[in-house]
């Protein structure tokens, strides 16, 4: 049985991209997730919207500026009531939260989801 990826990145052309993300939740976890993140989003500052309790999606923090238009982003956001924006450059697709906050990765479960609804979309 193949893995699950623990993150997706959705480019601005709709292509979908396994990416490995760590997952602890010590200092050098964290650390090397974020630098991961820099490098997948091609930005210096991110955030992330929370779509849904079982999916985040980090975004460029100045993706207006950087990057043009991720129409499948946008479309996705906009199923989950997110209208009042566009997204723009690569996003990196997540399982949501846990209790405390901590960013998860996606469950097997999760991602067949995920992939649905894009192909829905």
């Amino acid at each position: 049985m193949a893995k699950t990826p623990s993150a997706l990145l959705l480019t601005c052309d709709a292509q979908l991209v396994e990416i490995d993300l760590p997952f602890g939740h010590d200092d050098k976890s964290s650390a090397e997730r974020r630098a991961v993140l820099r490098a997948a989003l091609r930005c210096d500052r991110f955030d992330v919207v929370s779509l849904t309790r079982q999916w985040d999606m980090w975004i460029d923090d100045d993706g207006l500026y950087n990057h043009p238009v991720n129409p499948a982003a946008t479309a996705l956001a906009r199923r989950f009531g997110f209208t009042h924006q566009r997204y723009y450059g690569p996003v990196l697709l997540t399982g949501g939260p846990d209790a405390e906050g901590n960013t998860l990765p996606l469950l097997r479960q999760q991602l067949i989801g995920l992939l649905l609804t894009l192909q829905d979309l």
